[in-house]
């Protein structure tokens, strides 16, 4: 069968339609538990509340919402119910309502105002507020091809489906790796209170040196960019091939948003004695999941298509994606290590301009790979980049030609970023 040509088959409409069904059943239980038994932990003042509430809410947003939907645009899409183009609400509005949740959700956990009940919503509008925003960046004035059936089930497609594949595979590494090194599991279970302080940047020291250390640091910065941008598009595989190469990237790029609102949440509440800072650091980089996840759908669109180097392409987008996506995983553990390591109270006064220095580096160079990354996608959706280099791999060696001032810039960037980081952590080995 040509996917290029055809209707998507009747039985994957019907399919689409029962798992979203079954899903959104299976997530009743967790509706009683948000509703019931939250209120009984708010009334009886457990402390427990919020925590009860955070994850009931949250599965119950995964399973009756997602499945809701998915089963609502599949019946629609099997009656033959014509979808209209998606039009979401302009950037600086989410922004702003992204702005106001963060004060919202910090004063309702402070004052105890039945923080079981209205924190879990809010927290979740404000973790998937980021990847919205960017989407509608992307898409600008109109999603053409993008449609609200297609959009919506991306996004839920990738909530779901896609976490999912990605969770599983991520383990899968993880186990073989623990199976097939030696003592390297006892090494991270004897270890795992040290390694959890260093994650929050305390005891940095006597974590790096163990193994259990490099294997997480392996598992954030390399293995997880990787599996994701393999995961994340799959789940519009049924339909990209029909689509226009900016009709694909929008729809592979909803269901990186989907999985970046979920991974949003999931950070927030692990880490929720900061959930606001976490939120406040991934929404700089907002784009980024949507941005990979659309370039390797592209790849994906060609190879359906059977077009000319089609999978010297999408080898290209995958590592223009898993690239982005590894910088940026990297800086965020080395930002929050830094930050953590308390700097500017033990360490000498040199090294407390150093300490400063380094984590402020970072940080800029953050927020300038979070703008890229949404310049890049709307620039691939506005159809703006169809010669670019990681789109045409016959022009490499055209396109990936520097002008000399080019060189030296990034040069300099990179000089900047690295000595701080590098003094930093010979101080921190040696003390």
């Amino acid at each position: 069968m040509n996917l290029t040509n055809t209707e998507m088959p009747i039985w994957l409409k019907q399919v689409l339609a029962i798992g979203g069904l079954l899903l959104a059943l299976s997530g009743l239980p967790a509706l009683f538990g948000f509703f019931c038994l939250a209120l009984l932990l708010i009334l009886s003042d457990d402390s427990e509340a919020i925590t009860v509430g955070l994850v009931s809410f949250t599965v119950m947003v995964i399973t009756v919402g997602a499945g809701g939907a998915t089963f609502w645009h599949g019946l629609r899409s099997l009656q033959r119910r014509v979808s209209k183009p998606l039009h979401l609400p302009p950037v600086w509005t989410l922004l702003g309502i992204f702005l106001i949740c963060i004060p919202t959700g910090l004063f309702i956990v402070e004052n105890g105002i039945a923080a079981g009940l209205f924190f879990p919503p809010t927290l979740l509008l404000t973790g998937a507020l980021p990847p919205v925003l960017a989407m509608s960046w992307f898409a600008g004035r109109g999603s053409g091809e993008l449609t609200w059936r297609r959009g919506i089930v991306a996004l839920a497609g990738g909530m779901t489906v896609s976490m999912a594949l990605a969770v599983m595979l991520e383990t899968l590494f993880a186990a073989t790796l623990l199976t097939l090194v030696f003592d390297l599991a006892n090494s991270i279970a004897n270890n795992i209170g040290t390694l959890s302080q260093a994650l929050m940047g305390k005891n940095i020291t006597g974590a790096v040196a163990t193994s259990g250390f490099v294997f997480i640091f392996i598992q954030i910065t390399i293995v997880a960019p990787v599996v994701e941008e393999l995961a994340k598009p799959l789940v519009t595989l049924p339909v990209i091939g029909r689509l226009s190469s900016s009709g694909a990237f929008l729809m592979g790029a909803m269901a990186g948003a989907g999985f970046a609102m979920l991974e949003n949440i999931v950070y927030a509440g692990l880490g929720f004695s900061f959930w606001a800072g976490i939120l406040l650091i991934r929404g700089i980089g907002a784009a980024i999941h949507p941005l990979g996840s659309g370039l390797v759908a592209q790849g994906w669109r060609d190879v359906l298509r059977r077009e000319k180097n089609a999978g010297a392409r999408w080898f290209a987008r995958f590592g223009l994606a898993t690239g982005i996506h590894l910088l940026w995983n990297l800086s965020s553990l080395l930002l929050i290590m830094l930050v953590g390591a308390q700097f500017f109270n033990e360490l000498p006064r040199g090294i407390n301009v150093l300490g400063l220095l380094a984590a402020g580096t970072i940080l800029v160079l953050l927020i300038g790979l979070g703008i890229a990354t949404l310049w890049i996608g709307r620039a691939i959706s506005q159809k703006k980049f169809q010669s670019a280099a990681f789109i045409k791999p016959e022009k490499l060696e055209v396109s990936f030609i520097f002008s000399d001032r080019a060189v030296a810039i990034w040069a300099v960037v990179c000089l900047v970023a690295t000595i701080p980081v590098g003094i930093i952590g010979w101080q921190l080995l040696i003390r």
